[in-house]
């Protein structure tokens, strides 16, 4: 079972434990106060950087089709 730490290093909370609960552990800790001292194996971590760039990304994708003159 996956249980709370208290990181030394920077004082939000980390982990201890087997490693295999550690979605539902993450989930329960408030958001800003997970520690990023230690990775979070099998954890996806929200980000708003991210969203904002694939966002940004789809936009910039928005192309009209080309055609291909390969072969002619």
């Amino acid at each position: 079972m996956c249980y709370r730490l208290d990181c030394k290093k920077c004082g939000k909370y980390s982990w201890g434990g087997c490693g295999k609960h550690l979605s539902t552990l993450y989930g329960s800790i408030e958001q800003g106060k997970h520690c990023n001292c230690h990775p979070w194996p099998g954890v996806v971590m929200p980000s708003s950087q991210t969203t904002t760039q694939n966002k940004e990304t789809v936009t910039q994708n928005k192309c009209a089709p080309t055609t291909s003159t390969a072969g002619i």
